[in-house]
């Protein structure tokens, strides 16, 4: 039997089928937490608002009119969850503790000290470009689902990734960091 498409488990679930939002949650849960983390930059926060996420998709997608593809919809509700987090913590640290223990310490150090200076130096871009910069690279998105997330046309988000990236190597090379 084929896998039913997403916008099939969304009429499912639209019509009152339990196990279509099942299928919606396995579908998108890793997807919407590795988001979540992107933008939230612990793994803790990033839970609760994946939980968030889907607990307002239970309510909001009975109303969904399918002008965009699921995922495209579940993407916007996670990036205002995690606005709304950031917006909540804003002036807590951020987590020091490396989370990969398969290598040796000072490596571990070195590695999580590349990512949270690469980290910041996103997280410095222009709203937009930081936007374009988790779709493209982090989310792994094309042109085309980028662009429906955003809301904004294709050549939008071609020109705003040229300015972010040619802006993080630079930013990347004066930090004198190597990847």
């Amino acid at each position: 039997m084929a896998e039913k498409s997403d916008v099939e488990l969304v009429r499912e679930f639209k019509a009152g089928s339990a196990s279509a939002f099942d299928a919606i949650v396995g579908r998108f849960q890793d997807r919407v937490y590795r988001l979540a983390c992107v933008w939230l930059y612990d793994p803790q926060n990033a839970d609760d608002a994946t939980q968030e996420v889907f607990l307002r998709a239970h309510k909001g997608l009975r109303r969904f009119r399918f002008r965009a593809a699921p995922f495209t919809w579940l993407y916007r509700t996670t990036r205002y969850v995690c606005n709304e987090f950031n917006r909540r913590r804003k002036t807590e640290p951020l987590d020091d503790e490396p989370a990969d223990s398969s290598n040796s310490p000072d490596r571990q150090v070195t590695q999580f000290d590349t990512a949270a200076r690469v980290r910041a130096l996103v997280a410095g871009l222009p709203e937009r470009q930081r936007e374009v910069v988790i779709c493209r690279i982090f989310e792994e998105l094309s042109v085309a689902e980028t662009a429906s997330a955003m809301g904004c046309r294709e050549g939008t988000v071609k020109a705003l990734l040229h300015k972010a990236t040619k802006r993080l190597r630079i930013d990347i090379e004066s930090a004198g960091l190597t990847l």
